[in-house]
Formats: structure tokens, sequence, C-alpha cells
């Protein structure tokens, strides 16, 4: 390859570009690249759209919107300019909860739009917004037998029945045949091909984390169809994260581990080395390509050449673009707090649902007993890097990776802290004094 573009540089360091990413873009790329199909869901996008920049125009006007349900047949004749508003107003609220859909047809041209993901039906033909990081995952997960079942799983989960979500806005979906879409070609034509080795290599890199999503879509049964889906793509999502870090930090000994802080002390010791660890990993996938071109990964060099350099300062290249990205997936997906953007008091805290999801990913469906903490904890800690202090090595481990200013009592309240979040989830319990025991729900084992 002589030219180098900057699609070029992100194929070859990760295989996806890294852009400011919601589940919803992601959700959508990945479920496009499994069904392989798209709708326009014209009237939909009319309807759920209630404000824009400079204001609704033209056919997403209320007056506009009006007319055409009432045209369509849609609504009821005495339903008045009022009640529209009110339902479009809930339909947003059903179908925009990531706030990432826009306005998709004239006057406007969105770069993207993706609806939250309630079934296929909702698949749009914009633009991807995901950077194809869905169509990268799906593509290494069809890799292995594993990877295959857990892709069998979202397949299920498109196929199950309507809920009572898709139900309210079906009246909204018109009768269209799907569009075939294969993300492959887009890709390709993008990025490039990605070769048959560098897929299985990274396949077999990620095996624990795909074992994992196995376990994850075995243990998704009990729970209903929009839990499922949910718990489902935040698997997804934990699985990316643990790819970008493993990828954004090559040739280590030792893997970077996430400090959880579950004590919730502001001013605590915990707290300020979760915060601390959070600030390190961003700045590993800050550093990433630099680090890249360093070790000569790139052919050619994209840093080098100033692809990534401000016009108004060639001397500087402006990663801040893989900050975002580390740290809107970490947001997103439940692994950081606080929301508000000062990044210094960001620090590592599981979400409960993303919480649930690490221990449905490390509970063997079939096993009828519970497993104790510290066998949790090890799960969690050699799949997913997940730390909070339950194991005798944890200690050293994290000094190992210079993190300090702690000490094993402090671990230790923070051990008593997450066995406290997962007994609120009714994923623990303890049967005597020092014993605390996990499993997919407590009840199954009483």
């Amino acid at each position: 390859m002589t030219d180098m573009t900057k699609r070029h540089a992100h194929f070859q360091a990760f295989g996806y570009e890294p852009l400011r990413m919601k589940p919803a873009h992601f959700a959508s790329g990945f479920f496009i690249a499994l069904t392989g199909q798209v709708y326009a869901n014209e009237l939909l996008n009319k309807v759920a759209v209630i404000r824009t920049n400079k204001g609704l125009q033209q056919t997403y006007a209320p007056e506009e919107v009006l007319a055409r349900l009432q045209q369509d047949g849609r609504i009821a004749p005495a339903m008045k300019q009022s009640d529209v508003e009110l339902l479009r107003v809930q339909v947003n609220g059903v179908v925009n909860n990531d706030a990432a859909m826009y306005p998709a047809f004239r006057p406007y041209q969105p770069k993207g739009n993706d609806y939250t993901f309630i079934s296929p039906r909702v698949l749009t033909t914009a633009n991807r917004t995901d950077g194809f990081a869905g169509f990268f995952v799906f593509t290494i997960l069809a890799e292995t037998a594993a990877g295959r079942a857990v892709l069998d799983t979202g397949r299920a989960l498109a196929d199950e029945p309507q809920g009572a979500l898709e139900q309210l806005v079906e009246p909204l979906l018109e009768d269209e045949d799907p569009a075939p879409r294969d993300l492959s070609e887009s890709y390709e034509g993008d990025f490039g091909a990605l070769d048959p080795a560098r897929i299985s290599a990274i396949a077999a890199d990620m095996r624990a984390e795909t074992e994992a999503l196995q376990r994850l879509s075995a243990n998704l049964w009990r729970y209903s169809h929009y839990r499922k889906i949910r718990y489902y793509i935040l698997g997804l999502l934990a699985w990316l994260m643990s790819y970008m870090l493993k990828t954004a930090s090559p040739g280590t000994s030792l893997q970077p581990l996430m400090l959880f802080d579950f004590m919730g002390e502001r001013n605590g010791r915990i707290r300020s080395q979760s915060q601390a660890c959070y600030a390190r990993l961003r700045e590993t996938v800050r550093r990433s390509y630099t680090e890249f071109a360093a070790a000569g990964r790139f052919d050619p060099d994209p840093v080098a050449a100033g692809l990534f350099s401000p016009k108004t300062r060639p001397e500087d290249t402006d990663f801040r673009f893989l900050e975002s990205h580390f740290s809107d997936l970490a947001l997103r997906m439940g692994y950081i707090q606080p929301r508000a953007s000062r990044v210094p008091q960001k620090h590592f805290e599981l979400q409960p649902d993303t919480l649930r999801v690490l221990m449905l990913s490390i509970l063997d469906p079939e096993a009828r007993d519970a497993i104790d903490l510290d066998e949790a904890c090890l799960r969690l800690r050699d799949i997913w890097r997940v730390v909070v202090g339950a194991l005798g090595s944890d200690l050293e481990a994290l000094r190992d990776q210079d993190y300090f200013g702690f000490d094993e009592e402090d671990l230790r309240h923070n051990t008593a802290a997450f066995s406290r979040h997962l007994k609120s989830l009714n994923m623990a319990f303890e049967p005597s004094d020092g014993l605390v025991l996990c499993a997919t729900d407590i009840g199954d084992v009483l």
C-alpha cells in the first residue's frame, strides 16, 4: 500500500474506525451485519423526530406530520394536533433512548441515524455511525464455534415475537419489504479486506471473552425480551472494550487491570486509585497509534506522514478521538462514572446492569451449585480484568501495574461493598459469616 488514509490507519490498528459511539450505533451495525437487512422507515422517522437545531421543517413540521398520518389512515379522525404531538413524544422516547436518531429524509441529510434496537424492523439504511465496530465484532465471532453460538443467540433475539414497544410503533412501520444490506461490501470499500489469518489470530486472542459471551447467552433465557437484548448488547460492548485494551497494549506481559470502586467514598483511597486507573487506560488508548507507528505496525506510517496532525500545527498529532472513543464506550456500557465531562473525577464503577451481565458471563448455566466469591472474582479478573480486591493476589497485581496509596484493608472494604452490590442484585448470599456464594439467581440454589 503506497497511499495511506485515516481509514487505512484505523483498519491496520483496530480493524474499525474508533468513533464517538453510543450503544444504539453499535447495536445497529451489529444487527445489520447479523440479519443483512434494513428498512427505510420514513413515516416512523418523521413522527419520532420532535426537534432539530433549526426547527422542524417541511414534512417534519407538526401540521405536515398530522396531515400525513391522516392521509395514510394511521390515526383516528378525532385526533387533534396536540394529540399527535403527545404521540410523537412517546414514540421518540421509545426509539431514541441513546439520542442517536436524526431526521433522515429531505430536507435533512444527517451523517447517520440509529434507533434504539427494539427489533430488526427499526434497522435503517443510513451510513454506519459505529465505524463498522459492530460488523468487526460480528466477523470475529463468526470465526469460532463459541462465537457462532453467540451469533445464533442474536438471531434468536431478532426473531422473537413483537414486544410491547414494537407494538406501540407498529402503526408507523409502513408496508415495505426489507432491503438487503451486505456490510462486508461497504467495509471492504472503506477499509480493505480482513485477512483470514488476522481474523483467526484475533479470535484466538479473544477466546476467553467469546466463551464468556456464550455463557451469557445461555443465561439470558430467564429475562424479558428487552432485557435480553440490553444484556446481550452490553456483553458485546464488554468484548469490544477488552479487545480495544488488548490491542492498545500489545507485547506486555501484564494485561491492564481495571480497579473498580464499590465503596462510593469520593475522597477515599480506592476512589483515587480507580481514577488513576481510568486515566492511565485512557492514555494507553490515546497513545496507541504512536506506539503502533514506533513498532512498525503501520505501512506506511500515518504519524510520520502527518495524517493526524492539525493543519495549523503540523508538528503535533491529535489523537483525542481515541480518548473520546474509549471514554464514550466505557461510560455508556456502564464501566465508569460520573457521566459529567470532568475527566479528573471519572473512575471505574460498575453500573447494576453491567455488573449483572459480567456475572452472567462467568457463571456456568449448567451448574446447579453456587460458587464462592473468590472464584467469581478470579473469573472476573482473568476474563474481563475486573479487580475489586477479593483475591489475595490483587494487591500485588495492582502494585505490579504501579497502583499504590492503598492497602489490604482498603481492598477488604471494597470487596465487602462489592458483595453487598451482588446481594442487592439477588446474585449472592451469605449462608454463614465470611462465606459469600454467587449464582445467576440465588433462588435456584437456596
